[in-house]
């Protein structure tokens, strides 16, 4: 089979080949000859961090098939770890490019490594690895196995590991303070760090020497960061990079960032496309001071206190923000989470010429209020995924009107989803869905909540050519004739269609036996399949109103 083709080529095969993640595949090259075997090897391990049996992410109904990945696993590893030592045929660390001790981490802590699964892992040349916490008296006593010290074996293997893993471009996960300054200098090629703690930027030496050692570095995400100088740390660790080097940066839970980071991350205003907050109550009146990164394709921010409103309270910070995102001519992606805000900041937005949207998320919104919001709508044409969740009490008919009005525009949508909680009257019943789906031909992906939603839906739904997946987080009446008229409808684009009906009134459920009519037809018909759930607490969702009453 290879025989004639150069090097080249089969180097070029085995790299699409890593590119579709077809490890099988790429397995059989390498076991098949010794040409193919440093192709397909080096491909491999590039896209190691990939694997399905990283993470533990293959499904195992039973314990014994559980243990079989987290065998595999544990060896996918052992080789990593083996070759950095020079212990294995081929240099297998030398060709990965994530080196994610996040996945060795959540490896250690799985329940069924132990036993001879540990032992095989921390045998042979690995024992050294193999450190355990202190264990107090009593537990010793009562015979329990001491605990391992993740950290501290994540910092020993990857001392060794990182001598060896030139073409590295991403570290991620739980990694000392003085673990970067001993690693930096031996990864050229490193673009990004996602780290567990940020207090591994804590030492000021860090910024110098990825700016020395890493010219490609531009990529950097935070899960936490405790202390109370957190923010000034962060933002002498931003400025110290050359600048304009940043293209994405993230916080994910709370690190502590405000005024001073958000000052720092202005020198990289022209490179930052992708910039992820989750900030707290004390940095939501300081968002005005990242008005200069105006390059942005991607902002997603997330108050983590949700309960400041800087509309009602910080009125100059809502209108430096207006002003600020009105200047991201480039934004794609806008995502606000439990931003009280965010709908009446984007009523003054989206209506500008220069912002041509394809992502929108927006949660913890009053439908009531934002009419002006709802209307602003219709200038996104260019949208292929929206996200709605909000609170429809107390909503009129104009407002209903509106809301189905201004999302009839969007004509572009792939993917919608809209979560609406009201203890009155819900925003969305049958005529307003069904007026949805006429008119958003393009759908792929729905989500809808809504009260009473019958078979009428389901007829103008069968129209949805390449509908794939369907969530009816919504109280439902669907008859078996009416699911099975819109299986029999659906057709070549609907291959693999996902139905979930979560909220079935039980009054008109279905059986067992209807349920499994409709699963057989949807497999017949598509390959898709049914899951069905009944409203769970009944009584208490019907007698919500005479309870408040």
């Amino acid at each position: 089979m290879t025989v004639g083709l150069p090097d080249d080529i089969l180097h070029l095969v085995c790299d699409e080949l890593s590119e579709q993640r077809d490890f099988a595949t790429l397995f059989e090259c390498a076991s098949s000859s010794k040409r193919l075997a440093i192709p397909a090897l080096s491909a491999l391990y590039r896209a190691q961090h990939a694997a399905p049996v990283k993470g533990g992410s293959e499904s195992s109904p039973t314990m014994a098939e559980r243990l079989l990945v987290i065998q595999k696993w544990s060896i996918l590893w052992r080789s990593i770890v083996l070759s950095s030592l020079s212990k294995t045929l081929f240099p297998y660390c030398k060709y990965i490019k994530v080196l994610d001790f996040r996945d060795l981490n959540y490896m250690f802590e799985d329940d069924m490594f132990r036993g001879q699964v540990a032992q095989t892992f921390f045998g042979g040349d690995l024992s050294k690895y193999h450190k355990v916490q202190d264990t107090p008296s009593k537990a010793r006593l009562r015979g329990r196995a001491p605990l391992l010290d993740r950290t501290s074996i994540i910092d020993a293997i990857g001392e060794d590991v990182t001598l060896q893993t030139h073409m590295a471009e991403q570290i991620t996960g739980p990694i000392l303070a003085s673990a970067l300054v001993r690693w930096i200098p031996r990864l050229p090629r490193l673009r990004s760090l996602q780290l567990w703690d940020g207090a591994a930027l804590g030492d000021e030496r860090v910024a110098n020497l990825i700016t020395v050692h890493c010219p490609e570095f531009d990529d950097l995400s935070i899960y936490q960061w405790d202390g109370d100088d957190t923010d000034h740390k962060l933002s002498v660790f931003i400025a110290g990079l050359p600048s304009n080097h940043l293209h994405g940066f993230e916080t994910i839970s709370k690190t502590g960032i405000a005024a001073e980071s958000f000052l720092s991350l202005n020198s990289h205003a022209d490179s930052l496309r992708d910039l992820k907050l989750a900030i707290g109550a004390d940095a939501v009146p300081h968002l005005g001071l990242l008005k200069g990164c105006t390059n942005l394709e991607l902002l997603d921010i997330v108050d983590g206190s949700g309960t400041i409103d800087i509309e009602k309270t910080q009125n100059d910070v809502f209108l430096e923000m207006i002003v600020w995102l009105r200047d991201c001519h480039k934004l794609r992606e806008l995502n606000f989470t439990k931003f009280l805000s965010a709908a009446a900041l984007l009523a003054q937005v989206l209506g500008d010429q220069n912002i041509r949207l394809e992502h929108l998320k927006l949660d913890s919104y009053l439908v009531k209020d934002q009419r002006d919001f709802h209307l602003a709508l219709t200038h996104q044409t260019n949208l292929i995924s929206l996200n709605l969740e909000g609170n429809s009490d107390t909503i009129t008919f104009d407002d209903r009107s509106t809301f189905v009005d201004s999302l009839s525009h969007l004509k572009e949508l792939r993917d919608l989803k809209l979560v609406f909680r009201s203890d009155e009257v819900d925003l969305l019943t049958d005529p307003e869905i069904s007026t949805l789906v006429e008119n958003l031909p393009n759908l792929q992906e729905l989500y809808i909540s809504g009260y009473g939603v019958t078979d009428a839906v389901l007829e103008k739904m069968s129209g949805l050519r390449s509908l794939r997946s369907v969530n009816f987080f919504a109280v439902t009446t669907f008859t078996i004739d009416g699911l099975l008229d819109f299986v029999d409808k659906l057709g070549p684009g609907n291959q693999g269609l996902s139905v979930v009906i979560d909220m079935a009134d039980p009054e008109s459920a279905l059986t067992e036996e209807e349920q499994n009519l409709v699963r057989e037809a949807l497999v017949a018909k598509v390959g898709g399949r049914l899951e069905y759930q009944l409203l769970r607490d009944y009584d208490a969702f019907y007698n919500s109103d005479e309870d408040s009453d």
